[in-house]
């Protein structure tokens, strides 16, 4: 089963990643605290509580640098239904606010899941979003030569805000013990052909897997990793390790090639609420200019889970 879900997985990243046109880099923000918000990632997330499940946070990346990123984000996830077979309908919203600079966007989509029933405790989920992204551009704040910027349609435009359709895909495996999750954003990759010629929001790609591994007493471990592929950005890998005492603290380390080392921690104050902290040290080439970024993460059970209704430890 699992050799099957890996090379399906290889194969679907392989073909979506025949990219065209120009390179392009990242456009998405990144979050170090996936795993406590697997949502904001994967549509096929959507339906895994019981209940209403509300997760929000910030990001400030590279603190105390002039125009460094920020983000917050926000979603709201739960179970519809359920069919006669033991399948799960699940729906849910996000909202995610980036700025970087001059440049920011706006993203606002629904999403619908369906999970899967299937043998050895094993389910598999997927998922859809639609939505919207709000693009923006503050002429004001670029400073740049008269002939840079007279070669820029993006600075001599008239759009500073632009609207665009998002759709957003995910497919997600899981048992007790393990999960494996692939995600697409930007499927659709909408064109901005107001900021100049073959100007394209780029589909990024991304592969999770972790897995619980019980110790003794109330000890566990939890090991987990992420691969994300965007046109003309390198591969970004993200591997973490953490430990959980009594499902009530979780704590560890993570790794983001060649920019950051993570440091991570959970807490759950009270039975419906939990808040996560991520720490990235930068050890990439902005590491003399600013060294930390900091994310905080809330989650709000509306409802106790059932009992033996979350299937899969490995990754909540």
């Amino acid at each position: 089963m699992k050799q099957l879900l890996l090379l399906s997985a290889a194969a679907f990243v392989v073909s979506l990643l025949g990219f065209t046109g120009s390179a392009h880099a990242q456009q998405l923000p990144l979050r170090t605290n996936w795993q406590f918000n697997y949502f904001q990632e994967n549509p096929a997330f959507a339906g895994f509580s019981d209940c209403l499940e509300l997760k929000a946070g910030f990001r400030q990346q590279w603190a105390g640098f002039d125009g460094a990123p920020t983000t917050a984000f926000a979603n709201l996830q739960g179970e519809l239904g359920r069919s006669a077979g033991g399948g799960i309908h699940g729906i849910g919203g996000r909202v995610t606010d980036d700025s970087a600079g001059p440049y920011g966007f706006t993203q606002l989509d629904l999403a619908y899941a369906y999970h899967l029933k299937m043998s050895q405790g094993w389910r598999l989920a997927a998922g859809a979003a639609l939505g919207f992204m709000q693009y923006r551009l503050s002429l004001g704040e670029i400073i740049l030569p008269d002939f840079q910027a007279g070669n820029d349609p993006a600075i001599t435009s008239n759009a500073n805000q632009l609207l665009a359709p998002t759709m957003d895909f995910g497919v997600w495996a899981y048992n007790k013990y393990t999960f494996w999750g692939l995600s697409v954003q930007n499927l659709i990759e909408p064109a901005v052909d107001q900021w100049g010629s073959d100007t394209r929001f780029r589909r990024h790609v991304s592969f999770n897997g972790g897995s619980l591994i019980r110790l003794e007493g109330p000890w566990s471990f939890h090991p987990a990793g992420s691969l994300r592929f965007a046109a003309g950005a390198p591969v970004a890998v993200d591997i973490q390790a953490m430990f959980d005492y009594d499902e009530a603290i979780r704590f560890g380390l993570g790794y983001r090639n060649e920019t950051a080392l993570c440091g991570l921690v959970t807490l759950k104050l009270m039975e419906n609420i939990s808040v996560a902290y991520a720490y990235d040290w930068n050890v990439g080439p902005l590491s003399n200019a600013s060294s930390s970024t900091h994310e905080f993460t809330i989650g709000v059970l509306a409802c106790p889970m059932k009992s033996g209704h979350v299937p899969c430890a490995a990754f909540q």
